[in-house]
């Protein structure tokens, strides 16, 4: 089924803001992006009310959108949700899922620990964050992993803004806990 034009250009604007192409505080000017993506301003506006649901931006009435700007608070409540998400699917995926699944993945887990090196840490992250997804889509819960995408898309898009890069050591203790 083809996607419609404001569900393009909220893919497109989306993506942009987690890449940091856009810049927290960067006005959103309809205009600008209807023409850049061949679309009328009407498709741009529906995209930047449903990113301003998820947050990624913020309407100002009578002024405009910006991109949302990231608090330490905004930080900490996303790492936070992560958390749960991660523990609560553990728990149900050690309930539901076939053990030598989980067994397979905490190996996973084992082996990405003994290939951490500083340069390859973006990709250790991606793996370290596809391990975890797949756990949690064994849970077999669509809402749960819409959720936890939407949280790694919101660390990543932090992680990008603030150049944020976790040593090996860091990864290798998160590692550790999840080991054990």
């Amino acid at each position: 089924m083809m996607k419609s034009k404001k569900e393009l250009v909220y893919e497109k604007l989306r993506s942009q803001i987690i890449a940091c192409q856009l810049q927290p505080g960067e006005p959103i000017n309809e205009a600008e992006f209807a023409e850049r993506f061949g679309v009328s301003k009407t498709p741009i506006r529906e995209a930047i009310r449903q990113l301003d649901r998820e947050g990624l931006v913020d309407s100002i009435p009578g002024r405009g959108s910006i991109i949302s700007y990231i608090s330490s608070g905004d930080i900490y409540e996303t790492f936070e949700i992560r958390e749960i998400i991660e523990c609560g699917a553990a728990r149900l995926a050690a309930k539901l899922t076939n053990k030598e699944r989980l067994i397979k993945k905490r190996d996973e887990l084992k082996e990405l620990k003994g290939k951490l090196t500083a340069e390859d840490e973006p990709q250790h992250w991606n793996d370290y964050n596809d391990i975890h997804a797949e756990i949690i889509d064994s849970v077999a819960n669509k809402r749960l992993s819409k959720m936890y995408r939407e949280i790694l898309d919101n660390i990543e898009r932090i992680r990008n803004n603030f150049g944020h890069r976790f040593s090996g050591r860091r990864v290798e203790h998160i590692i550790e806990e999840h080991i054990d």
